[in-house]
């Protein structure tokens, strides 16, 4: 079992465009399910523990009320690699204190964090169990566009600037393959789920 707790935790990835969220909201009806990206925007609101530290440290840039741009401050994590490793050894380590706490407190055997960049962050420890959802690169750029509202340039060079997904399948446990329909996707996500419950004896 995971270091975290005495439950079964399972982290949750994939690149941009390939469907997390989906994946996410259909666990969600059995299971708890933590997103990082939720954690991150918590942390990043006026008062709390990283907008304190990164206005200290004159990281991010404030709009008229104060609050972190975090749209200019996104463009400038990912124009500035220097600017991105400073704000990441910030929040990094708020992060995974938020999902610790979190962790501890869930009363199932089996516990969902979802996870963005998780090889990329380098946290595959933390986790028993690695689920892995990819899709092709032509729905992936189709999807940010669409959904994120990318221009076809920003939205390749965000995707090349991800791990490439292959090295993503190899590391994980369970890869989700979201290409087709959502009852197809749902349907791997049930099989998945099914043997992650047989391991613990549910």
């Amino acid at each position: 079992m995971s270091t975290l707790s005495k439950k079964k935790i399972i982290g949750l990835t994939g690149s941009m465009g390939a469907g997390k969220s989906q994946v996410s909201k259909y666990l969600a009806s059995y299971y708890p399910v933590l997103d990082c990206d939720r954690v991150n925007a918590h942390l990043l609101e006026k008062g709390q523990k990283g907008y304190r530290a990164l206005v200290e440290k004159k990281l991010v840039p404030l709009d008229d009320m104060e609050n972190i741009d975090k749209a200019q401050m996104a463009e400038q994590m990912f124009q500035a690699d220097a600017i991105k490793q400073k704000i990441e050894a910030i929040l990094h380590p708020l992060i995974l204190q938020e999902i610790q706490d979190w962790a501890q407190v869930q009363k199932t055997a089996l516990v969902f964090i979802e996870v963005p960049l998780l090889f990329e962050s380098h946290v595959e420890d933390m986790f028993d169990s690695i689920w892995c959802v990819v899709t092709n690169l032509d729905i992936a750029l189709d999807r940010l566009q669409k959904y994120r509202h990318y221009s076809a340039s920003q939205a390749q060079a965000r995707l090349a600037f991800q791990m490439d997904p292959e090295k993503k399948i190899q590391k994980s446990d369970v890869v989700i393959y979201n290409d087709a329909s959502l009852d197809e996707l749902y349907a791997q996500v049930q099989k998945a789920l099914e043997r992650e419950e047989s391991s613990v004896g549910l």
